[in-house]
């Protein structure tokens, strides 16, 4: 079980980590630090690693902790896993060069903690809830953590907050080596999230994640979102890679990757199948956290944006090079994960809406995909999906069967094979809809290319492993059915389906 040691913030102590740690304690080794207020940064880092034992371990900061957590990650790098900077920049104090709080800002509130210690640190709670729904429950809540513990004396908060205000870890934020994420609030009046741009450029390789509406405590006014932010980045890493079956997931992943930039040209029967399943499926505005699974370029995610305001909307793809492409298009605040769907990095029951264009045929056999879905899908939380029917490509399956018994065009499920898994997954309320859409080529040659410029080309395990010979290619192409006006053509049937997770609460016989 991995080490996760938390940092709290200026102010504040181990208390205020409340439920947020009992939550992570069942995935993660928790330890809760109370920091040692000093005016050496250096001191109070040497004073946490006294606390732990040798083993290695993750750690986690917010706000003032995220700069003692980049000190320790520098000092301590052969003991440091992964970095994670919650609601925390690495120079607080604004630069000519550098987004923050301002230095005439922070020495007004330097004074005034001087002048009313009491009164300054209350409005300094609620400042940490503005803008958030229902902010004055949560700084109830918040009042109520800061007494069940002794808070840092007058001399403590004052030292703490020069050593803040001069603490400038830039170049050690560019340094690491280790694994880096920062998770932002888009409504944090003390971290703005435009600072991301630069955190980028001086760190191009941390994972940026914005949650939405949660001010600068995310743990407590937004627990699940900010839970889930640090499970897919702590377990992105050890995602399994492709596994036996009918299909050949290494292959799958590699074919899509190598499609990132062509897909787009060629995707037309994707885009048309994604508009047709929100239009069948999507009557109002979604609630929140919503994944499109199997993202690809990011068409349908772009289409869901519209319909995911102030709501976590979540772009996940086997291929890191199709999560590129998509984040070019939306921007760096989309929150994206490369993983697989068999393996999500999320939470049971944390997901409210799935939603899949063209992915799932992919996942075979479809019964450990689905119980997947399912796990980490909320009571009455909704599974919408297309998926390539049994009868795609007959027409090329049944050209290749004058040639040799191989199998040359990837298998897929019928309508009623699919409504069982889903039933026998646990989903309920299973609607199911057929189509067949009609693509035109010049040749079958055109048609095949296509294939593989979006990735969807043979990659079945039973599939014809040496080239296929000039004659055998020819021999199918002679046999390639046309149509009527003697033109040749593909039939795609795709399947449509939309089913719920049972309410946990409900008991049937």
């Amino acid at each position: 079980m991995k080490h996760l040691v938390l940092l709290h913030g200026w102010a504040a102590h181990s208390g205020f980590w409340g439920d947020f740690a009992t939550q992570l304690s069942l995935h993660y080794r928790v330890t809760l630090i109370n920091l040692s207020w000093c005016d050496n940064l250096s001191e109070i880092s040497d004073a946490v690693i006294a606390e732990l034992d040798d083993e290695p371990f993750y750690v986690l900061g917010w706000s003032f902790g995220g700069t003692v957590a980049l000190d320790i990650a520098a000092r301590y790098s052969n003991r440091v896993k992964s970095v994670i900077l919650l609601a925390a920049n690495p120079c607080f104090v604004a630069t000519e060069t550098w987004e923050g709080m301002s230095l005439e800002t922070f020495q007004t509130f330097a004074e005034q903690l001087h002048a009313n210690p009491t009164g300054t640190l209350s409005r300094f709670l609620a400042l940490q809830c503005q803008g958030v729904p229902n902010a004055g429950e949560f700084l109830k809540g918040i009042k109520a953590c800061s007494s069940t513990k002794i808070t840092p004396n007058l001399s403590e908060l004052e030292t703490s907050l020069a050593l803040l205000k001069t603490s400038d870890l830039r170049s050690v934020f560019a340094n690491l080596t280790c694994p880096i994420a920062v998770i932002l609030s888009d409504n944090d009046t003390l971290i703005p999230v435009s600072i991301s741009e630069s955190m980028q450029t001086v760190q191009p390789n941390l994972q940026l994640i914005v949650l939405q509406n949660s001010g600068h405590i995310p743990f407590i006014t937004q627990p699940e979102n900010c839970l889930n932010a640090i499970h897919v980045f702590l377990l992105t890493p050890l995602l399994k890679g492709g596994r036996g079956g009918f299909l050949d997931k290494t292959k799958i992943k590699q074919a899509f990757g190598n499609a990132s930039h062509t897909y787009d040209s060629v995707a037309e029967l994707q885009r048309n199948v994604g508009r047709d399943l929100l239009c069948s499926f999507l009557s109002e505005k979604l609630n929140g956290v919503v994944i499109d699974l199997g993202c690809g370029t990011g068409f349908l995610t772009q289409e869901l944006v519209p319909h995911c305001e102030n709501i976590d909307l979540i772009a996940l793809d086997l291929a890191f090079s199709m999560l590129q492409t998509t984040r070019q298009k939306l921007g760096d605040s989309l929150n994206v994960v490369c993983a697989d769907a068999e393996n999500l990095p999320f939470l049971n029951e944390t997901i409210n809406t799935i939603f899949s264009n063209l992915a799932l045929q992919w996942c075979q056999p479809i019964d450990e995909v689905l119980h997947e879905l399912h796990r980490v899908l909320k009571s009455d939380g909704e599974l919408i999906f297309s998926t390539f029917g049994s009868k795609t490509l007959w027409e090329l399956k049944t050209a290749w069967k004058k040639v040799d018994d191989f199998t040359h065009v990837n298998e897929f499920y019928t309508p009623s094979e699919l409504q069982n898994a889903l039933k026998k997954a646990g989903f309920v309320s299973v609607e199911v809809k057929s189509q067949h859409y009609i693509s035109r080529y010049d040749s079958v040659l055109d048609l095949m290319r296509e294939l593989k410029y979006i990735g969807a080309h043979n990659v079945n395990s039973y599939r014809r492993k040496n080239l296929t010979s000039k004659k055998s290619l020819k021999t199918m192409m002679e046999n390639y059915p046309h149509n009527e006006l003697g033109e040749i053509v593909a039939t795609f049937e795709v399947i449509c389906i939309v089913a719920r997770r049972q309410n946990s609460h409900i008991i049937t016989p």
